[in-house]
């Protein structure tokens, strides 16, 4: 990292003097023929991160394996990691200290034989700062129909870790949650990382055309993705799998979203792709003084929310 760089960092950190914030959605395109080529890629967006003063990077959904959860596999334990960093993730590590910034790696967690959809946040020095584990599991554990199916109820548990949020440097800073694919497709998730004080959330995802223009495909997720970050008043950086791997298309469309719903950068290819704005978190004191949400809400209405229901056992997609 530069001394310029770090310059910059330090009067953040000592003095609160700027809200400006660069941040990027790292997508990736098919998975490599090995985790250790995947891992090269990775590496590459992150130097290139750093090259262009990124703060804060996020990767896609399983970064460092191919979405196995659109087959039924016989042999698939070496898919999961045991523990970060290990071996094989250490030159990811060494990347990110180098460029100096945060990065969220979303992979697959192996403890206590149990497996989860994870992701971590790691700091500059290469600590691992917050782990979030997917809270809601997509599709089903047997075959169902002709067509591609989704098995993450086959493969991982529920996430236990609740909504974490984090102050990513001391005093005024942003403050970060995670929420991994399908999770998007839940709005109790984002308002509780909202009222937990997040202005910002990452969101790493892989999702599949389902044999629909890879356009529709986008414009429905990228619809909930707005949607959200205005109900919230916060910022999203969502980084999803892009082209064609193991036969399967994915949307792509990597973005960067602000609190007004605006797209402020969105991938333009079907590959490896860094997309990188600076944003204004001033902007969200400037936004709430106009109009803030949240102290009109009437939890006491709301009662019913958490009271558990019968629900289908399977969802269709991600």
């Amino acid at each position: 990292m530069s001394s310029t760089r770090h310059d910059r960092l330090d009067t953040f950190t000592l003095y609160g003097m700027a809200r400006s914030f660069t941040v990027a959605a790292a997508q990736l395109g098919p998975s490599s023929n090995t985790k250790a080529q995947t891992v090269e890629r990775m590496v590459a967006l992150i130097q290139e991160a750093g090259r262009r003063d990124v703060e804060l990077l996020t990767f896609s959904e399983l970064s460092l394996t191919p979405y196995f959860a659109t087959r039924v596999h016989e042999a698939w334990q070496d898919f999961p990691e045991d523990g970060l960093p290990s071996p094989l993730t250490q030159p990811l590590f060494e990347a990110g200290r180098q460029a100096g910034l945060h990065w969220v790696f979303p992979f697959a967690e192996r403890e206590n034989g149990q497996v989860y959809n994870t992701a971590v946040l790691i700091d500059p020095a290469g600590t691992v700062v917050q782990k979030y584990r997917k809270a809601h599991i997509p599709g089903v554990v047997e075959p169902r129909w002709e067509g591609l199916d989704i098995f993450e109820k086959r493969y991982f548990t529920e996430g236990n870790l609740g909504f974490p949020v984090t102050a990513l440097r001391t005093g005024e800073s942003a403050k970060l949650g995670m929420l991994i694919c399908y999770d998007r497709r839940f709005s109790e998730a984002y308002r509780a990382l909202a009222l937990g004080g997040a202005e910002l959330i990452c969101i790493p995802y892989n999702t599949p055309t389902f044999g629909r223009p890879r356009e529709e495909g986008h414009e429905t997720a990228e619809i909930l993705l707005r949607a959200a970050a205005i109900e919230n008043q916060l910022f999203i950086v969502a980084a999803g799998k892009a082209g064609v791997e193991d036969g399967v298309e994915y949307i792509g469309g990597s973005e960067i979203i602000s609190p007004e719903g605006k797209i402020l950068a969105k991938a333009r290819t079907d590959g490896d792709e860094l997309v990188v704005t600076t944003i204004d978190l001033d902007a969200l004191a400037k936004l709430k003084a106009r109009w803030d949400f949240m102290p009109d809400r009437r939890p006491e209405l709301y009662q019913s929310l958490s009271d558990e229901d019968d629900t289908p056992a399977a969802s269709a997609g991600k």
